[in-house]
């Protein structure tokens, strides 16, 4: 367990009068097996109906999936080298995108609705095969690994999804949410749960509030317990969809300060998919730059944010508001991109960015742009605003 969190702890639930062994299909009161809550109180339990989406189709009862023997090789946290995903509506959802991330690295993916950024993470996490391509998770190929090992790898990666409530089952009280993890990988409830309690203390939530239910707690509570339920396995890697998103702006730094400070004292590699600039600008060491399921710009976010090479990105960051002092707003908004963003089922011929780009070119037309390297940035485009 992490040092840093399991000191303290207290203890978990004792076992309720006839409860069986381990297999058996009843466990500790509270186990989210008979119960929901601390005390198993819950009726129903797990039974019928909307089911958890934590548990992606594994037994209750799991066996633990061991932890794929060796060290964990040197280099990237996670490398994805040209992966493409195409929907069977013909939805090019990502196309050829290549991109590392680091470990204790925070790397933020940003781009307007419909540029492919959930769906890179979800390829990014194993939850969607590429079509062409691959994704390595610490350094093993998530597509040719079995579906045990896949289950052990997701024991080292998790996701905080874009609505929280919606990815939490209504169910179930939020107790037996945050023992899900642990009961799906087969982790023994008496060790686990200790360094549980200590997770969502580090979130500023109280025990107390594990006998609610999801529809119960507001919306800054619930972005906190998801990331909570995200850290209880103990990841070395944490896919954040959109982590601001709907919250006022004195939650939104509550949620940012708790995901910077946790990258900082548990090493955690974060990847931020988010539409808020200013955010990723502020927290972000790197930044990916998404438009139609291509990457047009990544690069030390510094870097990116002072001096955009891709006329897109340029256009992003003209369009933050800014005030100036005292106040007043800075005025019209320079750089507004002109018409809607082409569908991805049938995007431009040659450039993507092309139909909108105030300086595109006959041969934006024709020819596909390469990336070109420069001053701490990789950009996609045929003349890039800084070589």
């Amino acid at each position: 367990m992490h040092p840093h969190l399991s000191q303290g702890a207290s203890t978990p639930p004792p076992a309720a009068p006839g409860s069986g062994p381990a297999g058996s299909g009843r466990g500790p009161a509270g186990d989210g097996l008979n119960g929901n809550g601390p005390n198993g109180d819950d009726r129903g339990g797990d039974g019928p109906g909307r089911a958890s989406s934590a548990n992606n189709g594994a037994p209750r009862n799991a066996e633990a999936a061991p932890i794929p023997e060796g060290p964990i090789p040197e280099g990237p946290i996670l490398e994805a080298s040209g992966v493409t995903l195409v929907y069977r509506d013909g939805t090019r959802a990502v196309d050829n995108v290549s991109l590392r991330l680091r470990r204790g690295e925070i790397l933020g993916l940003v781009g307007e609705s419909g540029s492919g950024k959930s769906s890179l993470a979800r390829l990014l996490l194993g939850l969607a095969r590429p079509g062409a391509g691959t994704v390595r998770f610490e350094g093993r190929d998530l597509a040719s690994a079995d579906r045990r090992a896949r289950q052990a790898l997701r024991r080292r990666a998790a996701m905080i999804f874009q609505d929280p409530v919606a990815s939490l089952s209504p169910r179930l009280r939020l107790g037996s949410l945050l023992r899900e993890p642990l009961r799906i990988h087969g982790l023994p409830l008496r060790e686990g749960w200790p360094a549980a309690l200590a997770v969502l203390r580090a979130v500023n939530l109280p025990e107390a509030i594990l006998e609610k239910y999801p529809h119960q707690i507001s919306g800054g509570q619930a972005r906190r317990f998801a990331i909570a339920r995200a850290l209880v396995l103990e990841p070395s890697l944490v896919i954040a969809d959109e982590p601001t998103a709907g919250l006022d702006l004195s939650v939104q730094g509550e949620v940012v300060n708790l995901l910077t400070g946790l990258r900082d004292r548990l090493g955690l590699a974060l990847l931020m998919v988010s539409h808020n600039l200013p955010v990723v600008g502020a927290v972000a060491d790197r930044v990916a730059v998404m438009y139609l399921g291509r990457l047009v710009e990544a690069g030390a976010a510094e870097v990116v944010f002072r001096t955009p090479a891709h006329p897109y990105t340029r256009a992003l960051l003209a369009a933050v508001p800014r005030l100036r002092p005292g106040g007043a707003e800075a005025g019209p908004v320079r750089d507004v991109l002109p018409g809607e963003v082409p569908s991805p089922r049938n995007p431009p011929e040659g450039c993507h960015f092309r139909t909108r780009c105030p300086i595109a070119e006959e041969v934006c037309r024709t020819v596909p742009p390469r990336h070109r390297t420069g001053e701490g940035v990789e950009v996609l485009c045929h003349k890039p605003l800084v070589r």
